[in-house]
C-alpha cells in the first residue's frame, strides 16, 4: 500500500499555496503546481537515492500530507519529511522579521520555497545565471528528463553523465562544466554541502558568502542568492531585475548602458535602502518584487507554469 506521511508545519499561519508559489523555482521542473488542486506534485528521493513521486497537500487541520506513489520503507520516513521541511524553511524563525516589516506580517509572507536540498538550489542558481527565464526553465525540464530519469538529478547522476552530453541534451551551454564540477566534487565527498548550512552561531553570513564564491563559477550574484537559500537573508543578490524593479518602485533614474559609476552608484542606493530591515534585506527586496508580480499577473498560486510562468525577467517586465 502507497505509504502517506504527516509533517506538521511550525506556524498555524502556514498556507501551502503561499508557501509554494514565493520564489520562481517552483516554477522549475520537477515541481509541478496544480493549481486547481492547490497541491504540490514533488519527486523526492530515499536515502539510496531512489525516486518516490510525492503530492503534498495541505489538510484541514493544517497539516501537511506526503502521498507516495509506493510503499516506503520506514527507514526513509524522516528522509522524505527533512526534504519537504527544507522546501518549506520549517527550521527557520521568523519572528524578527515579522517585527521589522509589518506589512509583510500582515501578507503573511515569509517562507521562500526553495529545493528538497542545497545541490539542487546550486545548480539551479547555475541555470539562472546570465539567461532569460523561459531557457531557465528549458534547461531544468531537460536536466529531469534525460538526466534525472523524472526527478532531480543526483550529484553521481550528473558527474556520471558528462559535460558534452550535457550541453547537447540539456542545451546548458557554458554552464555544463560548473554543473559538472560542482557535481563531481559532491559526489566524491571532496565538498561539503553542510558547512553551508550552519547555524548563524557556528558561521557567520560573511564566510557562508565567501565560501561560495570560493567555488568554480559562483560570481557574486550566485554566492549572494545561495545565501538567501541558506537563511542568510542579509546578502542581497542584485542584478538587472533588482535595477528594473528598485528605480521603477522607487521613481529613480536608472544607469544607461555599461555605466560603470552610475551603477556602482545605484548599487549603493540599493544596499542602503534595504538596510533598514537588516538582517533581512533579501527578504524585503522580495517582498516588494513578489507584490509587483502578483498586481501584474494576479496571485502566483494561480499562475500556469508555461504561460505566466515563463514572463519574469527584466526584459519582459518594463
Amino acid at each position: 500500500m502507497p505509504t502517506t506521511l504527516t509533517v506538521t508545519p511550525p506556524s498555524k499561519c502556514f498556507d501551502l499555496h503561499r508557501a509554494v508559489c514565493s520564489y520562481g523555482y517552483f516554477i522549475l521542473a520537477p515541481n509541478h503546481w496544480l493549481i486547481d488542486k492547490k497541491v504540490l506534485h514533488r519527486p523526492l528521493r530515499t536515502s539510496a537515492g531512489r525516486l518516490v513521486h510525492t503530492v503534498i497537500r495541505q489538510r484541514k487541520d493544517g497539516k501537511l500530507a506526503i502521498q507516495c506513489d509506493r510503499d516506503v520503507p520506514r527507514k526513509d520516513h524522516d528522509t522524505l519529511k527533512q526534504q519537504v521541511a527544507r522546501m518549506f524553511r520549517f527550521g527557520e524563525d521568523y519572528r524578527g522579521w515579522r517585527k521589522v516589516h509589518p506589512q509583510a506580517k500582515r501578507r503573511r509572507f515569509d517562507r521562500m520555497f526553495r529545493s528538497p536540498s542545497l545541490f539542487e538550489d546550486m545548480v539551479k542558481t547555475i541555470t539562472s545565471c546570465n539567461v532569460t527565464w523561459r531557457n531557465t526553465i528549458v534547461m531544468n525540464q531537460r536536466m529531469v528528463q534525460h538526466v534525472g530519469h523524472g526527478g532531480f538529478p543526483t550529484p553521481e547522476q550528473l558527474a556520471d553523465f558528462g559535460e558534452q552530453r550535457l550541453k547537447d541534451l540539456c542545451r546548458v551551454g557554458y554552464r555544463a562544466d560548473r554543473i559538472i564540477r560542482l557535481a563531481r566534487m559532491v559526489a566524491d565527498g571532496d565538498l561539503d554541502l553542510d558547512w553551508f548550512e550552519a547555524p548563524a552561531a557556528e558561521r557567520n553570513s560573511d564566510e557562508i558568502y565567501e565560501g561560495f564564491l570560493e567555488l568554480h563559477g559562483f560570481g557574486p550574484y550566485a554566492a549572494a542568492n545561495l545565501c538567501h537559500l541558506v537563511g542568510r537573508y542579509d546578502k542581497l543578490a542584485i542584478d538587472t531585475e533588482t535595477y528594473r524593479h528598485f528605480c521603477l518602485h522607487y521613481n529613480v533614474k536608472r544607469p544607461k548602458g555599461d555605466n560603470a559609476a552610475g551603477l556602482k552608484r545605484l548599487h549603493a542606493k540599493i544596499e542602503k535602502h534595504y538596510g533598514q530591515f537588516a538582517p533581512y534585506q533579501f527578504l524585503a527586496y522580495w517582498f516588494e518584487l513578489w507584490e509587483d508580480y502578483q498586481t501584474r499577473y494576479g496571485p502566483a498560486w494561480r499562475w500556469d507554469r508555461d504561460t505566466t510562468g515563463t514572463q519574469f525577467t527584466a526584459a519582459v517586465l518594463k
